[in-house]
């Protein structure tokens, strides 16, 4: 063939075996004369599929490749995916048009609606000549960019910077007590006047976590909300001798944690 010769489309007829073919011209006779109507009732789409074994919806999808298609057996041959789960199923012109533009048109300032970018999705692959993707195509593709770049680029740092964290880069954890945190939470018991049963309110836990670990350093329990005591009481917890504390509770325990040494600690209280 010729260096300048357009390059001639394979159907994979000469790869089908004698099973898939007769199907196919099974499959192209009865389907051939509904494809030629204007409308196909439920009752011929019934015979039709009681005739290839199919059902009523399988019917109509290949009443709809027929009339899509040239009008030969092929039509009626399976299709071949070339994609998969997670993998696009564009071709990779079309592919690449849609990277450009997402950076040339669609990540700037003048925040384009999906509905414009993708009208300009859709005219530059008619204008190379290649297949147009569908709007929900186009819009996946949208919704797989980094949500921080997108709202960086389409509306600012200061709109981007509630998406970002606190910037830079936390200290490696490589050996035990090198970090603690600690936090709060409301334990899911109601406390009661010990005389008349009423109720008082559900307590707090204060609680340290070794990060390294995952084990527990020291902890408190109150009743008031959290605040800067009920953290500077877990931190005393954390750092004291809990063999007194563990004793009066008369709880068996083989090491506690003593004498912590914070290099980080972050508290929604302290604010550190």
């Amino acid at each position: 063939m010729a260096s300048g010769s357009p390059p001639i489309p394979e159907r994979g007829v000469a790869t089908l075996s004698a099973a898939v073919w007769d199907a196919a011209r099974l499959k192209a006779e009865v389907i051939g004369p509904l494809a030629a109507l204007e409308e196909v009732g439920h009752q011929a789409a019934d015979a039709a599929a009681q005739t290839l074994g199919l059902s009523r919806r399988q019917v109509y999808a290949l009443i709809r490749r027929a009339r899509q298609g040239a009008g030969l057996v092929t039509d009626m041959t399976p299709g071949r995916s070339s994609g998969g789960k997670g993998k696009g199923r564009l071709p990779e012109p079309v592919e690449r048009i849609i990277r450009e533009l997402l950076q040339k048109r669609f990540l700037t300032k003048q925040k384009r609606s999906q509905a414009a970018f993708y009208r300009e999705v859709a005219q530059a692959c008619r204008t190379q000549k290649l297949p147009v993707p569908a709007r929900n195509t186009v819009a996946l593709r949208i919704a797989r960019l980094d949500p921080v770049k997108t709202v960086l680029s389409r509306k600012g740092r200061d709109a981007a910077r509630e998406l970002q964290g606190a910037g830079g880069v936390p200290p490696a954890i490589t050996a035990p007590l090198e970090q603690v945190q600690i936090d709060h939470t409301v334990i899911d018991v109601i406390v009661v006047d010990e005389r008349d049963r009423r109720p008082i309110g559900r307590p707090y836990l204060t609680i340290a976590i070794d990060v390294f670990t995952r084990c527990v350093p020291g902890m408190v329990v109150t009743l008031e909300a959290p605040s800067a005591v009920s953290a500077g009481l877990c931190l005393a917890h954390a750092a004291c001798d809990k063999r007194p504390w563990l004793e009066a509770l008369k709880a068996i325990f083989a090491q506690p944690l003593e004498k912590v040494k914070l290099a980080f600690l972050w508290c929604p209280v302290l604010k550190a």
